[in-house]
């Protein structure tokens, strides 16, 4: 059961990198997913134990706990002759969820600092045999029995995805069904369990079944037949999202699905309808207003940061700095403005008339090369990845525009963001995508990505002739007449 959890909680953490790209108007970048605010609960967590049968030589354990970056804390450990291991792990969070991986197989685990757990299991039956002994045994064995029961958490939120086909009221029925569902099992087995950790637990699930309402209306449309980021949507679907209560808590801020509702439920519903058919509201001032009606003071915060960082996808450098001097201004103090500073650095060395950041890289026939090689053409680089349902999407228009320079001195640079060196060959045959190819290991946390700043993808930049980056935001394929005048000025 848990190689197929493993492969299921990867489809769920893929559909949830392809919402953070769908269109302009819904920023969701994965850093939203990946978001742990600021906690006093820092410190560390002991896990040891024995396993059986083992599937491979070691055990990796490993958790996001960024801010508004993505970071993941991973560690792996090798296990002794008979099977033993022992990690200290850092918690930033009151109950910080962990991923378990062994071999083929995935579980997962939720501690709190000062916890020290030993772990027994016996790897040929993975799932029935994981128990837990310790400080800390209480909540972990009942996440690993509902990982057995229900499958991985993660897995709550994929469930939706087929639902976002029936029509909003059903939607909201369906949904809340399953929500439910997880009531009654946490109300069958919450004996012993921290009331903390009970709260804890309900709005994890309670937020998450929310943030799929934020999304349900381009996924709605998109189910039916529609393809992002060009799907248009009708105002009634917007009835989903207008339906989440205002209802927020700054206790729970440590809780990745609260956060993800927090940054997105006034951007997302703008120009819909309210539960009454009412129009909600038309502009970003609008959605600003409303935090600080609805937002207590540390979600609020939150809100403007993540609102700030996100934005600066779609935002010039100008418009960035305005923002971020508006930022510190109401939050001189802000844990987040290390993070937002170290976004508008990056951002300036990517502006227009900048130099491009003179990455290497292998081909995908061997061949060494770096950015600088390519001077003489103008140079569009695509960052994606095979997972990528907007760039997928975006295919057939990057075809028609690689046609029209087809001779010219133009280069299509293609730097997959794939987690999976299989996954990225086949897409490039399967697709038949025409440009230079690259990869390399690491996904959002390889060196590449990480050098050009990418949150989320598709992510596009465009490079002149002499090496310098054309534009601060550059057009998707999709925006076929305003990337060509672009590309045609830039060949002049």
């Amino acid at each position: 059961m848990m190689q197929n959890g493993k492969l299921r909680m990867f489809f769920v953490r893929s559909f949830f990198k392809l919402q953070t790209s769908m269109n302009r108007p819904l920023i969701l970048s994965l850093a939203i997913l990946l978001l742990t605010a600021a906690s006093t609960h820092a410190g560390n967590v002991t896990i040891k134990g024995k396993i059986t049968h083992p599937l491979s030589g070691e055990i990796t354990f490993s958790a996001y706990d960024g801010r508004l970056e993505y970071n993941q804390t991973e560690r792996t450990v090798a296990l002794d002759k008979s099977g033993n291991f022992s990690v200290s792990f850092p918690v930033t969070t009151k109950y910080m969820d962990i991923t378990i991986q062994h071999g083929d197989q995935a579980s997962e685990l939720m501690l709190r600092d000062g916890d020290a757990v030993t772990m027994s299991l016996d790897a040929a039956d993975f799932d029935k045999s994981m128990r837990y002994t310790g400080k800390g045994a209480v909540v972990a064995n009942f996440v690993a029995r509902h990982v057995l029961d229900r499958g991985m958490t993660p897995n709550f939120s994929g469930d939706m995805q087929p639902l976002m086909a029936k029509e909003p009221q059903a939607f909201i029925s369906e949904s809340k069904a399953k929500l439910q569902e997880e009531m009654d099992y946490l109300e069958q087995h919450q004996q012993g369990l921290p009331e903390d950790f009970i709260r804890s637990w309900k709005a994890k699930l309670t937020y998450s079944m929310y943030y799929n309402w934020l999304i349900y209306p381009v996924f709605h449309e998109m189910m039916k037949g529609g393809q992002a980021p060009s799907v248009k949507v009708p105002r009634e679907s917007y009835i989903v999202p207008a339906s989440i209560p205002m209802d927020f808590n700054d206790d729970l801020l440590s809780i990745p699905s609260y956060r993800n509702v927090v940054g997105s439920i006034f951007d997302n519903r703008s120009g819909g309808l309210d539960s009454a058919g009412s129009v909600l509201y038309k502009n970003a001032d609008s959605a600003a207003i409303l935090a600080r009606q609805f937002l207590p003071e540390k979600s609020r915060e939150f809100y403007f940061a993540y609102r700030l960082y996100s934005g600066m996808k779609y935002a010039t450098v100008g418009k960035s700095d305005s923002g971020y001097k508006s930022f510190r201004e109401m939050y001189p103090s802000s844990s987040y403005l290390p993070v937002i500073e170290k976004a508008i650095n990056l951002k300036r060395k990517l502006g227009a008339g900048q130099p491009a950041i003179d990455i290497a890289f292998t081909t995908l026939e061997g061949k060494k090369m770096k950015i600088s090689d390519l001077k003489g053409n103008v140079v569009y680089i695509d960052f994606w990845a095979s997972w990528c349902g907007p760039c997928m999407a975006e295919l057939p228009a990057a075809k028609k525009i690689k046609e029209h320079f087809k001779g010219r001195d133009v280069a299509f640079l293609y730097v997959s963001i794939d987690e999976d060196e299989a996954s990225w060959k086949n897409a490039i045959e399967k697709k038949k995508i025409e440009g230079i190819h690259t990869f390399e290991p690491g996904g959002w946390k390889s060196r590449l990505a990480m050098e050009y700043g990418i949150k989320s993808v598709p992510s596009y930049f465009l490079v002149d002739k002499d090496g310098k980056f054309v534009t601060e935001v550059t057009p998707r394929p999709s925006d076929t007449e305003e990337l060509i005048t672009l590309i045609e000025r830039a060949l002049e």
